[in-house]
Parts: structure tokens; sequence; C-alpha cells
């Protein structure tokens, strides 16, 4: 009987075993491929500004970036006599939102909350507020406009926003008072920057695209200094989809402009 158990045990670990080798591989390769950069050189002030700094504090960020070919960026641009910052920070945007990996996570989005399979708002007719003056929702609602890209002098592409809904975020606050070592952030931000061109030998003019993510936790006074954030683990795995929606969004552009010259 002893026997028997042990060997169900392994034919349960087995499975749970490789897929997590699996994913730490995977994991492993693309924090190589795009390593964090640091936020004081490439995010703007709004990116890490929390939407209450009084009840709030943006605990950490994730910025990464990816060389892009300009004219397989500039091919993205909806109007081909306009090819300035602006154009190549939209067209970018435009990019990660449309890709195949964030059209899904708006389509599931959608079939939860709209019984409708359809990825909504990707910002196909650019990004700005509604004709009523409330923010442009986008996937569904799961982000909104909060910056525009050009709007202010501080601006690095779209600066878009996301909520966690109350009831979980106030349970896990509730039960690290009472010692659970851990907290849910209370939402983010996301941005979607582009360098000036650059020359490279051998490759022409390029430009780096970039996919950045910052994260607000509520500040409990009674945590003092060591503030409670998710673990380590669920912060990498954060990470590393932010880096999968990069990786994926500059292959589909790549992808696209290579086969349209053919």
């Amino acid at each position: 009987m002893a026997r028997r158990t042990v060997t169900r045990l392994l034919y349960i670990a087995a499975p749970i075993g490789a897929a997590s080798y699996g994913i730490h591989r995977g994991l492993s390769h693309l924090e190589e491929k795009y390593p964090n950069l640091p936020a004081s050189e490439n995010a703007s002030k709004a990116l890490l500004t929390p939407r209450n700094p009084i009840t709030q504090r943006c605990a950490y960020s994730d910025i990464f970036a990816a060389r892009v070919p300009l004219s397989a960026l500039e091919a993205r641009i909806q109007s081909p006599n306009k090819r300035d910052q602006i154009a190549l920070e939209d067209a970018w945007a435009r990019a990660v939102l449309g890709s195949r990996i964030l059209r899904a996570e708006g389509s599931l989005v959608g079939l939860l909350t709209k019984w409708n399979f359809s990825p909504g708002d990707v910002g196909e007719h650019g990004f700005g507020p509604r004709e009523n003056g409330e923010p442009q929702e986008l996937l569904n609602g799961a982000l909104c406009t909060q910056r525009t890209p050009g709007a202010d002098a501080d601006s690095q592409g779209l600066l878009i926003s996301w909520y966690m809904a109350d009831e979980p975020r106030l349970f896990f606050e509730k039960i690290a008072r009472w010692g659970y070592p851990w907290r849910l952030m209370s939402g983010g931000r996301h941005e979607m920057s582009v360098s000036a061109p650059y020359d490279v030998p051998g490759q022409g003019r390029i430009v780096d695209v970039r996919f950045s993510g910052a994260h607000d936790y509520e500040i409990v006074e009674e945590e003092g200094v060591k503030q409670k954030i998710i673990p380590g683990w669920v912060m990498r795995l954060h990470a590393g989809y932010a880096r999968l929606i990069l990786d994926l969004a500059v292959r589909e552009v790549v992808d696209e402009y290579e086969k349209g010259k053919t």
C-alpha cells in the first residue's frame, strides 16, 4: 500500500515538476533577453506616481526594452505623412494593445463581463477621452487611458492604468494584519514609449521600444517601514508576463514588416 501511494505521488509530482522547470527556463530566457531597466532614466514621473500619493505608494516598477528597425515601426503609423515621435509612440501603443496576447486577454474579459468574446477597444481609432469626458476604456475596461502620447512635456508614450477590485485587496489587508506575510496591490500603470531613432552599424536606423509597469500598494501604518507586497515568485511571474507581452509585440511588428517587403 505504501509503495502504491509513493507511486501515485510520483505520478502527480512529475508533471508538476516538469511544468515548473519549463516555466523557470522560460522566465530565465526572458529575463536574460529583457533585463529590468532603471526607472530614473526610462520612465516618466506620471508612471511612478500612484493614483493617491497620500494613501498609496509605488512599490516597484518593471521597465523592459527591445530594439526594432525604425522602418518596421513606421510601417504601423496610421498617417503616412506624419512620422514624428508622437506618431511612433502611437504606433507602438497600438502594436502592444493589438498584439495577439492582449487581444486574447481582452476577449476573455469581454466574455466574463459582457458575454462577448471580443477584445474591445485596442486603440484602433486613437487614444483619448470619450465625448462625455470619461477616460477611454481599453480591452473591455481592463485598462483605461491616463495620458495620450505627446500630451505634456513629461510624456513618454501612452500611459494606461488599471485597478484592483476592493474586495480581494481588503481581504488580504485584513489577513495581513493577522500575520499573513503578503498583500495585494491596489492597481498600477503601464507605459509604452519609444526612444529617439539612432544608427546601428550594419542594422540601419533603430528605435528602442519600451513596455513599463508600476505597481501601487496601500500604505498600512501598522506595518511601518517594511510594507507588505506580493510574494517574490508572484512578482517574478508578473514581470515575466510583461516581458512576454513585449517580446510577442516586437515579433509581430517585425514579422509583419518583413512579410510586407516580400
